[in-house]
């Protein structure tokens, strides 16, 4: 006879913030945290949501973010994408340390619209 089923709790099983300025034709979205299958909806929904303003260009600030999954980055690549196709530019700042990993690791570093600097634009 088993005991019961233990279940380990996470205190914050997700961490992730979001902000959004819009200047002009330019936003810039500020993302902080974990950007995973669990909180990448939420980034989506706030570029939706500035691109229907018909802004010319979307800034999508990773400096502050700890981790990427694949689910954030296929959401990169499809704006990329997108912004191809249609008449705005997309630009992301490269996140720091491991949160990095994942673009460099799949080689979409050198197809994404990275700027190194958060205030260069």
């Amino acid at each position: 006879v088993r005991g019961p089923l233990q279940i380990p709790i996470m205190a914050n099983p997700s961490s992730f913030a979001i902000d959004s300025q819009l200047h002009a034709d330019t936003a810039r979205v500020t993302v902080a945290g974990e950007l995973d299958i669990a909180t990448v909806g939420q980034l989506e929904v706030e570029v939706e949501a500035m691109l229907a303003r018909g802004v010319g260009e979307l800034i999508i600030d990773l400096s502050g973010l700890t981790f990427i999954d694949s689910s954030a980055l296929r959401l990169f690549i499809v704006l990329n994408d997108r912004a191809a196709g249609e008449a705005w530019q997309l630009s992301l700042t490269r996140p720091a340390g491991r949160a990095m990993s994942i673009f460099q690791i799949s080689g979409a570093e050198e197809h994404l619209p990275f700027i190194d600097d958060p205030g260069a634009r």
